[in-house]
């Protein structure tokens, strides 16, 4: 009779992770083309690079904040309910964003709808959805498992997102504009809230709205992502602008570009959580994330669009495949009960602190198209330093 229940528990927790897992493909589908049209968009309604930047920014600062008030909610109030909000409220402003060309309007709905011109592949990617998302899937996992099972939902993510890419090339190649996918996103989020109804709540819920078990350990994992927050705001919400600016690419083939970067962050990240022990986590996140930096750096002065394309599947690589092995890490020093929390903490300093960085990058993108991934890739490389700093007991495999 036991063995009978836990083999009808082990049903029922694969069936709520599937459904999980399921959502975020769908919105990781979106995603993939959002990211690429976003700032192409604002360009082609006649915005300045400055005003793309301010646009950007004023949609991080949103999301930023959101991210970490609806975690705070999703861990003391239910994180299933929250989640159905999020997607209902992507859905609104993917429907929406086509309608209006008021620069605040803009604005808000970006940043209400997460779609901020990066994020949305792996799992703990994408505003406040990475954050509940992330919590969600560590309810049902065992504490061994949690960066493979992290690493499956992110790989399925990543499948997605590449999927979303290479759509804007063949519905470029029919002659349908482009600009359209917005309403396909509202459609995919509305299927996402559909399937998150079906999810089980297991009840877990946090003592105070306010972390009060782990916050110690929860400030210490945001210290790092603020000069991450600030390096990637960059560059990595007008990398779309910035291929087509560089090298007077279209979008469909900049969608080219950023699905074989999909496809190799993919690869990583089927490889990465089989080879680590999660005792090494931090060693591979320090290592990942300096390749990164390094390869920012480099793609800045490449005047050839092959070669910066390499140098830009290699960096995206390197920092969004190993996003599962730190989420695990993360996950695995806080309490269960403010997981969310934790994830969206350090959602919200690193959107926070790279709001500021589009409105520079658009001036500096109109003074010389180098500066903005040569200067994000500078000020990326302190992360891994003070992961190490921060963590040093963890890297030396001490707990």
């Amino acid at each position: 009779m036991e063995e009978t229940g836990k083999i009808l528990e082990a049903k029922v927790q694969r069936r709520n992770l599937a459904d999980i897992v399921s959502a975020r493909v769908l919105l990781s589908f979106s995603y993939g083309f959002l990211n690429v049209l976003l700032s192409l968009y604002l360009l082609h309604l006649g915005y300045s690079l400055l005003e793309i930047g301010v646009i950007l920014g004023g949609a991080i600062i949103i999301s930023a904040a959101l991210s970490f008030l609806l975690a705070m909610m999703a861990d003391h109030y239910g994180r299933k309910l929250v989640l159905i909000g999020l997607f209902i409220m992507f859905s609104i402003s993917s429907l929406l964003f086509l309608s209006s060309k008021d620069i605040f309007v803009l604005i808000v709905l970006s940043g209400v709808g997460g779609f901020t011109g990066s994020g949305g592949g792996p799992i703990g990617s994408g505003g406040p959805f990475g954050a509940v998302q992330t919590a969600l899937i560590t309810e049902f996992t065992e504490r061994e498992e949690f960066s493979k099972i992290l690493s499956l939902a992110s790989v399925l993510g990543i499948i997605a997102v590449s999927a979303g890419s290479f759509l804007i090339d063949l519905v470029e190649a029919e002659r349908i504009d482009v600009y359209y996918l917005f309403y396909l996103a509202g459609i995919m989020g509305a299927a996402g809230a559909l399937i998150t109804v079906f999810l089980r709540d297991n009840g877990v819920r946090s003592r105070h709205i306010l972390p009060d078990l782990s916050w110690r350990k929860i400030l210490k994992l945001s210290l790092p992502t603020i000069p991450s927050g600030i390096g990637a705001g960059f560059i990595s919400p007008i990398f779309s602008l910035w291929f087509h600016l560089r090298f007077g690419i279209s979008s469909g083939e900049i969608g080219i570009i950023f699905g074989l970067s999909n496809l190799f962050v993919l690869l990583v990240m089927l490889v990465l959580p089989r080879i680590i022990h999660p005792g090494r986590e931090l060693a591979s996140i320090i290592w990942t994330r300096i390749t990164a930096s390094v390869a920012l750096v480099a793609l800045a002065v490449i005047p050839v669009l092959p070669v910066a394309s390499v140098l830009y599947v290699l960096r995206q690589g390197m920092q969004m495949g190993a996003v599962p092995v730190r989420q695990s890490f993360a996950m695995g020093l806080v309490d269960p009960s403010e997981r969310a929390t934790t994830s969206g903490a350090t959602s919200m300093t690193r959107s926070g602190f790279s709001a500021a960085s589009p409105p520079v990058a658009g001036t500096l993108l109109a003074i010389n198209v180098v500066y903005p991934p040569l200067i994000g890739g500078i000020i990326t490389i302190i992360d891994p330093f003070m992961y190490y700093f921060l963590f040093r007991k963890n890297f030396r495999g001490k707990e």
